[in-house]
């Protein structure tokens, strides 16, 4: 198997099906050497989404460690999100940055991966229906993830599709969106992060491709920006899913080489 590591994954300490348990175990059938547990950075607005105590997160991730060392390798990951960063940065292995909300100007949090109808409620209450005005928030805090918070890995960096899988509220190819997405990505590529390609699109079967975009994972091939592949799985049924499928689609668009995981740092692995 050409991906031998898997770095976004959740379990049922934050908003994950499965127990950490259940997951490894299928980590080590599906084949893999290394496994990231990345539960969400504790989040007081929204308790029933992100872990609830950080130090129980992280002594759970050492007993799990301890219990299956020698049959696969945990590491010690959170995704983080801008509006909650992690309190103990030098205890993980890595950070995968992401955004899941946007923050009003009293102090209110929006998700922005939810339904379309909380993206619609957003829309209309927070930015007076201007579409172009809250993607380019939504950019620009993908942006302040990658410059003030400096992750090792950039999260679904286009999860703002999430609700659009029939062009529902904006296009794709309009020029207004790409110019706010190339650029973003442009900005985000700087700090020399590795971008996931997140494949959960295809599990949900959101009638989307893949987190970013073809368009955006070629202006990342252009840019000479690492990537890898995650499956940002929630259960053990996604946590192979559509992992080749997105090594054939990287293959056509000219990616040569992955990021892989292996024993505490990343390593490149041939296509």
């Amino acid at each position: 198997m050409i991906v031998t590591s898997t770095l976004h994954n959740h379990c049922d300490m934050c908003d994950g099906r499965c127990s950490a348990e259940e997951m490894i175990e299928a980590a080590i059938s599906a084949g893999f050497t290394d496994f990231g547990l990345s539960c969400h950075s504790y989040a007081p607005f929204d308790l029933d989404y992100s872990i609830k105590d950080e130090a129980t997160y992280l002594h759970k991730l050492a007993e799990l460690r301890k219990k299956y060392e020698g049959r696969i390798r945990i590491a010690y990951g959170a995704e983080q999100d801008l509006f909650a960063p992690v309190r103990y940065r030098d205890a993980y292995d890595y950070i995968i940055g992401s955004v899941h909300y946007l923050r009003d100007n009293y102090g209110n949090y929006h998700t922005i991966d939810g339904s379309l109808a909380d993206i619609m409620h957003t829309l209309d209450k927070v930015f007076a229906g201007d579409t172009m005005a809250l993607i380019a928030d939504y950019y620009g805090n993908v942006v302040r993830v990658a410059e003030e918070q400096r992750p090792d890995i950039i999260g679904h960096f286009d999860v703002i599709k999430k609700t659009n899988g029939g062009n529902d509220w904006f296009s794709e190819d309009d020029p207004a969106y790409r110019k706010l997405a190339i650029e973003a990505i442009r900005r985000t590529a700087k700090i020399g992060a590795v971008f996931e390609v997140n494949t959960s699109p295809l599990f949900k079967k959101l009638d989307l491709d893949v987190y970013p975009s073809p368009f955006l994972l070629k202006e990342l091939l252009s840019l000479g920006a690492n990537v890898m592949i995650n499956t940002d799985a929630h259960c053990t049924e996604q946590l192979v899913y559509g992992v080749d499928q997105t090594i054939e689609l990287l293959r056509d668009i000219g990616f040569r080489q992955i990021m892989l995981w292996s024993d505490g740092k990343f390593i490149k692995r041939d296509l």
